[in-house]
């Protein structure tokens, strides 16, 4: 039960920490942002969030942290 919490914990950290730096510490040319744009006119652009790509970054980091366990758990 403790490598399934601290797969967890591990998992869920990595996955915060790749969320903050995709909101706020990236720019729209990285590839790992979440961020797009929505609007654009002559004079101001609008920035957003794309929901598919935190979605997408969300399954990628729950798909990552089975494996993780799954590694971890046939090792004993």
């Amino acid at each position: 039960m403790n490598r399934k919490v601290g797969t967890f914990l591990l998992t869920f950290f990595c996955f915060l920490m790749w969320l903050y730096f995709a909101l706020y510490h990236s720019s729209i040319d990285n590839w790992w942002t979440v961020n797009e744009i929505k609007q654009t006119s002559l004079d101001t652009t609008q920035i957003g969030v794309s929901i598919v790509k935190v979605l997408i970054g969300t399954v990628l980091f729950t798909f990552s942290g089975i494996i993780i366990y799954l590694l971890i758990r046939n090792r004993e």
